[in-house]
C-alpha cells in the first residue's frame, strides 16, 4: 500500500516515466539472459538440434562428433532382415559398408542458430525453447556388396534361380559356365528398399520381390570372357625393379590359381576379372626381405675424373600385396610378359633428393698432396687413416673432428708402431706418423676456404711440410677440427700411392676462393745445447752428435676472395722451437756423478804394451806393468792378462795392472827386446 500511495503521489510525467522504466526492464531481462546463454554455449551445438536420431543439443565439438560416430556404429551393427520367398535372412549393414559423413553433419549442426545478426539470433533463441531443428543424416552403402549378397540368397532361397553364367578354372584351363533363365530377385527393387532401410535404426523386415529373369549375359559374352581370361593366365609374368633390385616371376599356375571372375548384373551386365591377393601374397611373402628396404639418402657419387653425379634418395620400400596384384593383372590383361614391380613407400630418407638439389652444384673445391719415402711403417699408418676418412661427409654447419672421426689408433684397426713426437722427444708409438695425413687434410681444408676451428702445427720444423701451414694430431690432443661453414654438403675423398697422400674436398663454397701467403721469419732463437751420456766415450771427451738449428716465428696468411669482389685476410702465427745441439760425453763428466765414478775397463789383452797403456790412460786409469815369461813366442811383447779384466767396472783414476809376455830362448837374455 505504501508503494501504491507513493506512486499516486507522483506527477503524471513521473508516473509515465516509472511505467516506461518498468517496461524497459522487462524487455531487457530476456535479452540479458540470451547474451549470457550465448556466451556460455559458445562452441556448443545450439539448443534443440537433432541430427537423424541423435540429439546434439548443447554438445561441444568432440562430444558431438563422438555421438555421431556412435550413431554410425549403431547403424552398422543393427541387423537388417530380408524376406526372400519363404526364407528369411539377417544381414549386418557393416557388410554393406554403410557410412555417414560425421564431419559434414557436425559442421552443419554447429551452424544452426549461429549465422544471423544479433536480432535474428535472438529470435532463434526464443524459438529454440519450442521448436526443434531436425537435420537429415544421409546414409550411404556399397551397392556391389548388396548384389553379391543377393546372388547368395537367390541360390539358397529360390528353387530354379536364374544363372548369369561365369567361368571356372580347372587344371590351368578356363572353362565357360553359360547363363540360364530362371527366377530371381528384382535387383532394382532390392537396391531401392535397402537404400531406405539403412537410413534409420528402426529396422523393419525388407521383402525382396522375385520375378522371372532372363540372363543379361549371352553365351557369346561368356565366350569372350573365357578368351580374355585364358590370355591373362596363358604365360608367366616377371615384375622387376632397379631400386632396390627386385625380380620376381609369377608362373602361369600361380596366375591361374589367383584368377577371380565375378558376374555383375549391371546394365550392361559384365564379367569382371581380377586376381585374388591371397595366392599372390603367399608367393610374395617369400621375397619380403628383398622387397622391403630401409630408406636411402641422396648421395653424391664421385668418379675417377672427379666428376660428381647425384644418386636420388629413396624412401623406405614396403610390400603392398594389393599394389602388386593390380600391377600384375594390368600387365597380364594387356598381354605383356613383364612389368615394373610396385612398392609402397614408408618413411622418407633423412637427406632427400630435394635437399641435395637445393645445395647447388657440387664440385671439387680443393686438393692437396704431400709426399713421403716409400715403405716405412709410418706410411702404413698414413694410409690406414686415409682409408678411415675417405668418403666422410660434413653437413652444413657441422664440425669435422679428425680424432673424433677416426678414433684411437690401435693395432686392431691396422695401425703399427712408428716414430712420433711425444713431449718433445721422438718415440715409437702405435699410429706414429699420421700427422702427415693431418697436414694434408689441413691444407685441403685451408684452400677449400672452410672455417678453421682448431689446429696445431708441429713444435719443430720439418722440411717435408709447408712451413707454418701444417697440423699435428695425437690421440688425446692436439686436435684438428674445422667447420663446414657453407650451405652445401662437404665430401672428403682420399687417395694414396706408396710415396704420396692426397686429400680432395667436394662441395659448393658459393664461389669463394682461397690462396696462401707466408711472411718472413722473425724472432729467431738460438739452439740450446743438450748433453747426452755415452759410456762408450772416454771421460773428458765430447762428441757433437747432432748440430742444432735455430727457432723462429712465422706468419701464415689466407686470402679469401669472394665472387662479389670482396676480400678477407686471415692470419695465423706459429713459433717453431729451436732444435738443440746434442753433445755426447761420458757419464762421469756430468754434474752429480758418483765419487768415485765407475768406468768400464777397456779390454787390452793381446795388444802391444804401448798401445794398451795409451788406451787405459785415455780412460783415466794408472797403468802398472808386470813382465811374465811365456813359452809361446806369439805372446812375446803382448799383454797376456790385465787386472781388473776388460769389461769390468773400476773406479775412475784407479790403477790397472797389465802383464806383458816375455819369450826367452835357451841361453838368451830375458827382457832384451821387451818394448818400453
Amino acid at each position: 500500500m505504501v508503494v501504491v500511495k507513493q506512486f499516486l503521489n507522483l506527477s503524471r510525467t513521473a508516473q509515465l516515466g516509472a511505467i516506461g522504466a518498468g517496461v524497459l526492464a522487462l524487455l531487457l531481462l530476456p535479452v540479458s539472459i540470451f547474451i549470457v546463454d550465448e556466451v556460455r554455449a559458445n562452441g556448443e551445438v545450439a539448443r534443440n538440434v537433432v541430427a537423424g536420431e541423435v540429439d546434439l543439443s548443447g554438445l561441444g565439438h568432440d562430444d558431438a562428433l563422438a555421438a555421431l560416430q556412435a550413431y554410425e556404429e549403431a547403424l552398422a551393427t543393427t541387423p537388417l532382415t530380408y524376406q526372400v520367398a519363404a526364407s528369411s535372412f539377417e544381414l549386418l549393414p557393416r557388410a554393406l559398408d554403410v557410412d555417414i559423413d560425421e564431419d559434414a553433419i557436425l559442421a552443419l549442426a554447429m551452424e544452426q542458430r549461429r549465422q544471423k545478426g544479433f536480432f535474428g539470433r535472438l529470435a532463434d533463441w526464443f524459438e529454440s525453447f519450442g521448436e526443434t531443428v531436425e537435420l537429415r543424416v544421409p546414409v550411404t552403402y556399397n551397392p556391389d556388396r548388396l548384389d553379391d549378397q543377393v546372388d547368395e540368397w537367390e541360390q539358397q532361397a529360390i528353387n530354379n534361380p536364374a544363372f548369369e553364367g561365369g567361368l571356372v578354372v580347372a587344371d590351368g584351363r578356363v572353362l565357360p559356365e553359360y547363363p540360364q533363365p530362371g527366377e530371381g530377385i528384382n535387383r532394382t527393387a532390392a537396391q531401392s528398399a535397402t537404400a531406405v532401410a539403412v537410413q534409420s535404426l528402426q529396422r523393419r523386415p525388407v521383402r525382396l520381390l522375385t520375378q522371372q529373369i532372363e540372363p543379361l549375359l549371352s553365351p557369346s559374352d561368356i565366350d569372350a570372357a573365357v578368351e580374355r581370361a585364358s590370355r591373362i593366365i596363358d604365360s608367366p609374368i616377371v615384375l622387376q625393379a632397379n631400386d632396390p633390385e627386385v625380380e620376381i616371376e609369377f608362373p602361369a599356375t600361380a596366375l591361374a590359381e589367383a584368377l577371380v571372375a565375378e558376374v555383375r548384373s549391371t546394365v550392361p551386365a559384365r564379367v569382371d576379372l581380377s586376381f585374388s591377393s591371397v595366392p599372390i601374397g603367399r608367393l610374395l611373402e617369400q621375397h619380403r626381405e628383398l622387397i622391403e628396404q630401409p630408406p636411402r639418402d641422396a648421395e653424391f657419387l664421385i668418379d675417377e675424373d672427379d666428376q660428381v653425379t647425384l644418386r636420388p634418395s629413396r624412401p623406405q620400400t614396403l610390400l603392398d600385396v594389393d599394389l602388386v596384384v593390380d600391377r600384375l593383372f594390368d600387365v597380364a590383361d594387356r598381354g605383356g610378359s613383364s612389368g615394373t614391380f610396385p612398392f609402397a613407400e614408408g618413411i622418407e630418407a633423412e637427406f632427400t633428393t630435394e635437399m641435395a638439389e637445393a645445395m647447388g652444384p657440387i664440385t671439387k673445391v680443393s686438393e692437396f698432396t704431400t709426399e713421403h719415402p716409400c715403405c716405412q711403417d709410418r706410411v702404413t699408418n698414413i694410409q690406414t687413416m686415409a682409408k678411415a676418412v675417405d668418403g666422410a661427409i660434413v653437413m652444413p654447419g657441422e664440425e669435422f673432428d679428425l680424432n673424433g672421426h677416426v678414433g684411437e689408433r690401435t693395432r686392431e684397426k691396422g695401425y703399427v708402431p712408428a716414430p712420433q713426437i711425444f713431449e718433445g722427444e721422438i718415440v715409437d708409438a702405435v699410429g706414429g706418423g699420421v700427422s702427415q695425413f693431418a697436414t694434408t687434410l689441413y691444407n685441403a681444408m685451408f684452400f677449400g676456404c672452410y672455417e678453421d676451428v682448431e689446429h696445431k702445427a708441429h713444435s719443430y720444423y720439418f722440411s717435408r711440410y709447408p712451413e707454418g701451414r701444417e697440423a699435428t694430431v695425437s690421440w688425446g690432443g692436439p686436435e684438428l677440427i674445422f667447420r663446414n661453414d657453407t650451405e652445401s654438403i662437404l665430401i672428403i675423398k682420399t687417395a694414396f700411392t706408396s710415396r704420396s697422400i692426397t686429400v680432395k674436398m667436394f662441395g659448393n663454397t658459393g664461389g669463394r676462393e682461397c690462396t696462401a701467403g707466408l711472411g718472413d721469419r722473425y724472432r729467431y732463437t738460438d739452439p740450446p745445447i743438450e748433453y747426452e751420456a755415452d759410456p762408450t766415450l772416454p771421460p773428458g771427451t765430447e762428441v757433437e752428435a747432432r748440430h742444432g738449428t735455430r727457432g723462429w716465428t712465422i706468419d701464415i696468411f689466407r686470402y679469401i676472395h669472394f665472387p662479389d669482389g670482396a676480400d678477407e685476410t686471415q692470419v695465423w702465427s706459429h713459433r717453431y722451437l729451436p732444435s738443440p745441439t746434442i753433445i755426447r760425453a761420458h757419464p762421469c763428466d756430468f754434474d752429480g756423478a758418483p765419487d768415485p765414478c765407475m768406468v768400464v775397463v777397456p779390454d787390452v789383452v793381446g795388444e802391444k804394451p804401448a798401445k794398451a797403456t795409451g788406451r787405459l790412460e785415455t780412460w783415466g786409469f794408472t797403468v802398472v806393468r808386470e813382465t811374465v815369461q811365456v813359452e809361446d813366442e806369439a805372446q812375446h811383447n803382448r799383454v797376456i792378462a790385465q787386472t781388473p779384466a776388460g769389461g769390468a767396472e773400476h773406479a775412475q783414476g784407479g790403477s790397472v795392472t797389465i802383464q806383458i809376455g816375455e819369450f826367452v830362448e835357451d841361453g838368451g837374455d830375458p827382457g832384451a827386446d821387451i818394448a818400453q
